[in-house]
Parts: C-alpha cells; sequence; structure tokens
C-alpha cells in the first residue's frame, strides 16, 4: 500500500486499523519517510511499554492494592544507581508513598517524550485514571549536614530520573458518608393550598378609605361603628316666679 502526498501518514494509519490492515514497513510504503517512521515508532513504543507494564509496573501497583492505597507514584532509578539514606535524617519526599524500580532500560524509553506520550495512551486504555509521566528529582545519597541554631540540616544529592503517577479511582479524598444533620430548608407551598389550610388575615383598607372613615368615626382595627360625638340637648324651660321677664309684686 503506498501513501500518496495528499494524505498524511496518521490518517493512513487510522485507516488501516479500520480496515484491520497490518501497518508496518511492509505493507505501507511512503515517500515522506519521516511520517512513516514516526508512526511506526508510535507502534512500538505502545507495544514496547505494554511488555514494561505487564512485568515492571503492575508489580508495584498490586504492591499498592495490598496496604489499602488507590494510587500509586513510582520512580524509575538506573540500574548501577545506589540509594544510601541517613536514618536519623531522611529526606522529604513529596509523595507519601514511593515506589522505586530498577531498570535501565525503562529509563532510557522514558527520555523520549514522545515515548512518554505513547505509555500514557497505553494507561489511558487500560482504565487508569490521574496519569503523569515525566521526570522529577530523586535523592540517592547525603552530602552533608549543616547546624543552624542548634538545628541540623541534611543536603542531598538528587539525579533527574522519570516516574509514573497513576490511580484506579475515579475520585480522589471524597467522602461518601451522608450527614443526617443538614440544615432546614423553608421550602416553597403552593399558595392555594395555603391558602385553605388557614384562615384569612384581616387586610388593611386602603389609606384614602381608611382616610374617610376616620372622618366618619369608624375603627379600622376593631371593624365597629362607633356613633359621632354631639352635644347634649339643651331644654329651654321658665322659672315659675318669671312671666315675660317682668318680676311680681
Amino acid at each position: 500500500m503506498r501513501c500518496p502526498p495528499t494524505i498524511s501518514v496518521a490518517e493512513l494509519r487510522d485507516a488501516c486499523d479500520y480496515l484491520l490492515i497490518p501497518f508496518n514497513a511492509s505493507t505501507v510504503k511512503c515517500q515522506n519517510l519521516h511520517a512513516l517512521l514516526h508512526e511506526l515508532s508510535n507502534e512500538g513504543a505502545r507495544e514496547q511499554f505494554s511488555n514494561f507494564l505487564e512485568e515492571i509496573i503492575l508489580p508495584q501497583l498490586v504492591a499498592s492494592t495490598e496496604h489499602g492505597e488507590r494510587e500509586c507514584h513510582i520512580v524509575v532509578l538506573l540500574d548501577e544507581d545506589v540509594v544510601d539514606w541517613d536514618d536519623e535524617y531522611p529526606p522529604q519526599m513529596g509523595e507519601e508513598t514511593t515506589h522505586v524500580v530498577y531498570s535501565s532500560h525503562l529509563y532510557k524509553f522514558f527520555k523520549y517524550a514522545e515515548n512518554r506520550d505513547c505509555a500514557k495512551q497505553v494507561l489511558k486504555s487500560r482504565g487508569l485514571k490521574k496519569i503523569r509521566l515525566g521526570m522529577e528529582g530523586y535523592p540517592t545519597h547525603k552530602e552533608k549536614v549543616k547546624k543552624r541554631f542548634n538545628k541540623a540540616e541534611v543536603i542531598y544529592n538528587y539525579v533527574q530520573r522519570p516516574f509514573v503517577h497513576c490511580s484506579w479511582e475515579k475520585e480522589e479524598a471524597r467522602s461518601r458518608h451522608v450527614d443526617f444533620a443538614c440544615p432546614i430548608v423553608k421550602s416553597k407551598s403552593n399558595p392555594s393550598l395555603a391558602a385553605a389550610a388557614s384562615d384569612p388575615l384581616p387586610q388593611p383598607a386602603p389609606l384614602h378609605q381608611q382616610r374617610d372613615h376616620n372622618l366618619l368615626g369608624v375603627n379600622i382595627h376593631q371593624n365597629q361603628h362607633v356613633q359621632p360625638l354631639h352635644s347634649p340637648p339643651v331644654n329651654f324651660h321658665r322659672d315659675r316666679g318669671d312671666h315675660d321677664g317682668r318680676d311680681e309684686e
């Protein structure tokens, strides 16, 4: 199969996967050797890392599960690396639990960023979560001890080594405990139901009606009519000793 210049090698590889055609140098011919060799290297890297996963990485993951852990952090050292820590002054590690494997072959594999990308694809296809791959400093041995204000400070020698971090759980540090002591939340009831279940409340009269009722002597609060106040009646009568305003002799 020959790849025309108008089609990328990545698209040709996807077509081979769809048609179940092997993608290798014997079945694919391409003018762009750069793109062809790049895809062939990616294919070989995925296959090689699958072997590393079964032989080196998976035993460390299983060892983490025996302690109830949900994730694993693995540092890859060279076969000739020597780790000598002081028991009294151990180095401070960023990860709580770090697993160490000695494999120069895996170390050389992780030197290329393209291989780390392929390894991440393999781990993701196997169902692992929170995958991180990169390079970090790892302490190998103690160089010297400094004392400041009667406090010892240990200086370690660090080397750059690749690491693999992954988890087999979707979520981390999330509690599944149900808290039954929930705060009281005021619910919005149906206005029609609330009105049917309770007595109607007296509503105040409008302002202009209240003013008119006050003038008429109506008590709005007690809803009772009070008769207006009048002056007592005056009875005009004459005394027995008075006649037309003149006194009798």
